[in-house]
């Protein structure tokens, strides 16, 4: 494909990349979901997942989670080329920036580990189909 765009002329090809960006501001402006932001700047999940250091199945798990850590979605949207800003808006409409959430250093300590892996299972839990006792530890 970019063969035959990289052999029109500068001109055809100008107008192209302005309808490419004009179309994927577009689809930006109206993106409801993660997958949709993904889409929406042309990567695939295995690109996401490259640049975050993580496999494609977890990519996959994300972009489906209707809960995630702050710092885990300020990860993604970054692979995405976006930036996480957080505000609150008050009952009169005043918009107020949540200063710990503006665009800080990140903090990658427990992103990678901890936000797309699945949570502890809590003390004096088990696991289902863990018994106690396996095979060959009497």
């Amino acid at each position: 494909m970019n063969d035959v765009i990289h052999s029109l002329p500068a001109e055809r090809q100008a107008k192209i990349a302005a309808l490419s960006q004009e179309k994927m501001h577009e689809m930006i402006a109206h993106a409801a979901t993660l997958t949709d932001f993904r889409k929406a700047v042309g990567k695939t999940q295995a690109e996401v997942a490259k640049e975050l250091g993580i496999q494609q199945h977890a990519v996959s798990q994300l972009e489906k989670r209707t809960d995630t850590y702050v710092s885990t979605l300020r990860r993604f949207l970054q692979s995405l080329g976006m930036t996480l800003e957080m505000s609150v808006v008050a009952q009169n409409g005043v918009r107020i920036e949540l200063q710990n959430f503006l665009r800080s250093q990140e903090v990658d300590a427990d992103v990678h580990d901890s936000a797309l892996a699945t949570p502890a299972t809590p003390p004096g839990k088990r696991k289902a189909g863990v018994s106690r006792k396996r095979a060959g530890n009497t």
